[in-house]
């Protein structure tokens, strides 16, 4: 009798590991990859040597304590220009808006268009006009700012770091009308939205799979396009319309894998798009160091998920106001979430994999916007 007794208390207690042990491995390991709120540091293993780790640490740097005291003061009256690198899926369309229709100038950015259709019979599916703005210095034609919005793509569909670095002076001595004088003494202001790299990947794939392509995207790096050797094409066609997660996750040429790193380093260290010079470790590696130092120098840099904060930094570091605040949305009112909670722990981790070092700059961005943010709240005595 007391045999049977021992026998179920140690199976009942069996049942309830087992069902803690699945209720962290499908809901909680799920949560760490929604926002920020759940988690401090995205986890991933890596095969990294703690040397290597250390110098790259290094290479990095510590973080300052000087970045609102530094006199990198954006001055909208003279030739400084907010150069807005917009990567695919992190909240950037909202922040363009609020860039040209949101901000407390003494002189507005007059835009055009950016409205629905309004509804008739014939056009049930109402599509929004193009949104173009003017952003106009006070008294002057010149701009302060180079978005989507405002200037539009003149450096390409979603330029990335590259792209801009090679293309910005050319830019604007047309824009000066050949005067390099004005060029010469511009100041670039980089800024840039990033976004959980996991929600960010499966947003991507929503996008994809209802069409979008971004096939004019020029990836130019280094003065010349990429080839179809150096950047093969994922699918036949028009479109990769009705894409399967599995062939989407399948195709490494995916430019949605590490996009955000990608996007933000210097491709010219690495042969810009070609393989062939190094592994793809040390091709890594470089990658994510060189996104990390662009990312520290930037004027700014937001996070999806820390909407009213980085309204708040934005604000204090170019002296600006927006007019309405920034609305933070749930992680279950976007596109990923509906992905996110029907994928297998096998499936999810592949997704890590292949996002990996997006996985490490996001750790690293995260505990600079935390650092930066805390500098704030005692600079402006904030109490939350």
């Amino acid at each position: 009798m007391a045999r049977k007794t021992l026998n179920r208390s140690f199976l009942f207690l069996l049942l309830i590991g087992l069902a803690i042990l699945l209720f962290y491995k499908f809901v909680v390991d799920r949560r760490l990859m929604i926002a920020p709120e759940w988690h401090n540091k995205l986890s991933f293993k890596t095969s990294r040597p703690i040397s290597q780790a250390a110098m790259n640490d290094a290479i990095i740097g510590k973080f300052s304590t000087g970045f609102w005291k530094s006199n990198l003061t954006f001055n909208i009256n003279h030739n400084d220009v907010i150069v807005f690198l917009h990567i695919q899926k992190t909240g950037g369309t909202t922040f363009g808006r609020h860039l040209v229709q949101n901000l407390s100038l003494k002189k507005p950015c007059n835009c055009q268009g950016g409205k629905k259709q309004k509804y008739n019979r014939n056009n049930k599916n109402r599509k929004r006009s193009k949104l173009r703005c003017q952003c106009h210095r006070p008294n002057s034609t010149d701009v302060w700012l180079f978005s989507r919005y405002s200037t539009g793509w003149k450096c390409g569909l979603h330029a990335d770091f590259t792209e801009l670095m090679e293309c910005l002076p050319q830019y604007f001595r047309k824009f000066d009308g050949g005067h390099n004088r004005q060029t010469f003494n511009r100041k670039y202001h980089f800024i840039t939205e990033l976004r959980n790299p996991i929600n960010r990947y499966l947003s991507e794939y929503q996008h994809v799979s209802r069409g979008a392509t971004w096939k004019k995207s020029r990836h130019k790096c280094n003065g010349r396009l990429p080839t179809i050797k150096e950047l093969p094409p994922c699918y036949n066609g028009s479109s990769w319309s009705y894409v399967t997660l599995k062939d989407f996750i399948s195709c490494k040429y995916n430019l949605a894998n590490n996009r955000q790193t990608r996007m933000l380093a210097d491709l010219r260290l690495v042969n810009c798009y070609g393989n062939s010079s190094m592994s793809l470790q040390q091709r890594n590696q470089i990658l994510l160091d060189s996104a990390k130092r662009n990312l520290k120098q930037m004027a700014y840099f937001g996070l999806i998920e820390y909407q009213r904060e980085s309204q708040l930094m934005f604000e204090r570091k170019f002296g600006m106001k927006f007019i309405r605040p920034f609305v933070q949305y749930n992680f279950n009112q976007t596109y990923a979430s509906e992905v996110l909670y029907k994928l297998s722990p096998a499936i999810l981790y592949k997704i890590r994999e292949i996002n990996s070092v997006d996985i490490q700059l996001y750790n690293y961005a995260l505990k600079l916007f935390k650092h930066r943010w805390n500098e704030l709240k005692i600079l402006m005595n904030i109490t939350n």
